[in-house]
């Protein structure tokens, strides 16, 4: 039965010649894998511009549950990107945010409200007009919450380490090295307190700003067994100092 929806592109692997299988989280169905025929075909409806990395579609496709593979009968964009594309930080936050969502969502199930949170959020990015230089440490933060693994407590002076195995603010020094120092840990706190549209007030250093990410990326490696490195993590730094 074919079925429309809309849709994130994460990830595509070349098939054949023509040929495409994608990685698309959908807001009906969640993750799933689509082989797309002759997509790289002169007179194919189905153009490979399509398949770049985070563009927003809408698909109709078959959902028969049977199986990994589905098929899809028709893609288009749903909302194209205006800046992403030409702005280097925007594109260089883009890419990273994208390999961390292809490591982190795994769910052949829907989930409504992170599909809404990931587009908006896109969506945000694209138009922001502001500095984006802590957009992506906002987004992993906020996105922990759909994960299942979101910060509890709340920083203050009597609890001022964040224990990143365990996900929340302690008045107690950790046994173990993994763990956000006070300086760090009201940083996070401030961050969880914010949205998009205030992260440029936050006053974040550039130092402060690469250690904090690394720290996150350590705890999404703690909390998604799979999660791995992140490869793109070297470029976004150079990028945005």
């Amino acid at each position: 039965m074919l079925q429309k929806t809309s849709g994130i592109i994460l990830h595509t692997t070349k098939y054949s010649e023509t040929s495409l299988i994608a990685k698309i989280y959908t807001r009906n169905f969640g993750l799933q894998s689509y082989i797309i025929n002759g997509v790289r075909g002169k007179k194919s409806k189905n153009k490979a511009a399509v398949f770049q990395p985070l563009a927003l579609v809408n698909l109709i496709a078959s959902n028969s549950g049977k199986g990994n593979l589905q098929r899809i009968s028709e893609i288009t964009i749903d909302q194209p990107y205006t800046d992403i594309p030409y702005n280097i930080v925007k594109s260089s936050i883009a890419i990273f945010l994208n390999e961390v969502l292809y490591k982190s969502i795994k769910e052949d199930y829907s989930d409504d409200d992170l599909f809404e949170f990931i587009k908006s959020s896109l969506l945000i990015l694209d138009l922001k007009t502001d500095n984006c230089s802590n957009f992506h440490i906002c987004f992993l933060t906020h996105l922990s919450r759909f994960l299942g693994f979101y910060p509890q407590g709340v920083y203050s002076e009597f609890f001022q380490f964040f224990d990143l195995r365990e996900g929340f603010f302690t008045n107690k020094l950790p046994v173990h090295s993994l763990y956000l120092k006070p300086q760090y840990s009201h940083i996070l706190d401030k961050i969880l307190n914010s949205n998009y549209h205030e992260l440029h007030m936050l006053g974040i250093v550039s130092f402060q700003r690469k250690d904090l990410l690394r720290y996150l990326i350590i705890y999404f490696q703690l909390h998604i067994s799979t999660f791995g490195e992140i490869k793109s993590l070297d470029i976004l730094e150079e990028v945005i100092s």
